[in-house]
């Protein structure tokens, strides 16, 4: 089965507040945006944005250009419903997917510790590199290396924010460990790492 078919699957059958990765406006890490101090009119694009809460939080803090990417044409049905024409969407695969615009930011919570193949990575790092505007920043979460080792059914490979900074040969300005806990009460340990070109 294809990642697309998965994730459609996923996307299509559930509640998404039933979804492990399932956070509310008041939850998602926006606060790690927010501190970079970006112009609002700043290029952002949310990588495997799903139907997560994440744009909503950034258009609440005045954050006009964004885009959401997602490779669920149903996934990202839901987000129009909730934010209108207010945000971009795009439908693709990451390993496929370069921006139309130098991006300011590339936020990925949870896409890229799918990508268990070297060649898989080594398209993600291309494709980010070749988004980001110079000076621009990538904020990356994955599993923690105390994270799970498996998630929606597919392997995922975990991080420490040191070895996410070598593998996308970015600077790592800063990083922190958050756990999130599941709709279902299961906690999971993520690393997230502020990167920057």
């Amino acid at each position: 089965m294809s990642e697309a078919v998965h994730w459609e699957g996923i996307h299509s059958s559930r509640d998404m507040n039933t979804v492990s990765w399932w956070q509310e406006a008041h939850q998602v890490w926006a606060d790690l945006i927010v501190d970079l101090h970006m112009v609002p009119e700043a290029p952002i694009v949310d990588i495997g944005a799903g139907s997560s809460m994440m744009v909503d939080a950034l258009l609440a803090h005045g954050f006009t250009n964004l885009t959401a990417m997602d490779i669920s044409t149903a996934a990202l049905a839901r987000t129009r419903r909730r934010v209108g024409t207010a945000v971009d969407l795009v439908v693709a695969d990451v390993r496929d997917y370069v921006t139309d615009v130098p991006v300011a930011l590339w936020h990925d919570r949870a896409v890229f510790h799918f990508l268990v193949e070297e060649a898989d990575r080594t398209k993600y790092r291309h494709n980010l590199h070749e988004s980001l505007a110079a000076g621009g920043h990538a904020v990356i979460a994955t599993f923690a290396p105390d994270g799970p080792q498996m998630c929606s059914g597919l392997p995922a490979q975990r991080y420490s924010a040191e070895e996410l900074a070598d593998v996308l040969d970015l600077r790592l300005e800063k990083s922190e460990q958050r756990e999130h806990v599941t709709p279902s009460g299961k906690t999971q340990p993520f690393t997230i790492a502020v990167l920057a070109r």
